[in-house]
């Protein structure tokens, strides 16, 4: 959640599955652990809310907050966390030296009840991880930081035919980007200065029916997608006893 890339907040997740082993087959793209989550949701909700702040050790301090609203047709989820520590990536050391970071995610879910039959939502999240990477004690005027930003568009649909047969339609996407920053002056990197610019982009739709007879049940369905990835890497010795020619 913090060194590759960000997490949906915990406070945004009404309930969760967790499969092992052999997935099924609507999963034929998972290997081992499945995680099947439920994000909460405003629908037919009074106005409330929720507010918790912390603090405590190595200078952190955060904050998570809640709010959903909505009527019989119509809801609204909003979650926002915000968090600042001195000991972002835990590294082991009794001392952490520059391991400041900080993390802010906002998650946003909207429902709409069209009809007797017809239902639509929309999730929406964006975070930004941002903090420095730790330095050893032979590195002490090194400066390097790392960025990462997402953001996620998830829109659903559900059509009941009957009492038996439901269609559900999800497209998606979601977009990474990372961004390593070097020292200001690449000489105080050691002992390589590197940078870096990441864009990983995946988007498809997934289309399902879902029926049940009797004491038998059939899903049937598919899945399309696609990840588009790109990336620019920059590598600058600095020791010159890193890699001697010689």
């Amino acid at each position: 959640s913090k060194v590759f890339s960000t997490q949906i907040p915990a406070n945004a997740i009404q309930s969760m599955e967790l499969i092992t082993g052999a997935p099924d087959a609507q999963y034929g793209d998972k290997s081992s652990l499945v995680v099947n989550a439920v994000t909460r949701s405003g629908l037919g909700s009074r106005p409330m809310g929720s507010f918790e702040t912390y603090w405590g050790s190595f200078a952190t301090y955060g904050e998570n907050a809640t709010l959903a609203f909505g009527t019989p047709k119509f809801g609204n989820f909003i979650a926002l966390d915000a968090v600042r520590t001195g000991h972002f990536l835990d590294t082991p050391e009794f001392l952490p030296i520059h391991d400041i970071g900080n993390n802010e995610t906002i998650f946003d879910r909207l429902d709409w009840l069209a009809s007797a039959r017809d239902s639509l939502h929309l999730n929406v999240f964006a975070a930004r991880n941002w903090f420095q990477v730790p330095n050893d004690y032979d590195q002490l005027s090194q400066d390097q930081k790392q960025r990462v930003l997402t953001w996620s568009l998830a829109p659903g649909y559900q059509h009941t035919f009957g009492a038996t047969t439901l269609l559900t339609v999800n497209p998606f996407i979601r977009r990474d980007q990372v961004n390593y920053y070097p020292s200001a002056n690449p000489l105080n990197d050691t002992p390589a200065t590197i940078s870096q610019q990441r864009f990983l982009t995946n988007y498809g739709a997934k289309v399902d029916v879902a029926t049940a007879h009797k004491n038998h049940n059939i899903r049937m369905g598919t899945q399309v997608m696609d990840t588009a990835l790109s990336e620019r890497f920059f590598l600058g010795i600095t020791n010159p006893s890193f890699n001697p020619v010689c």
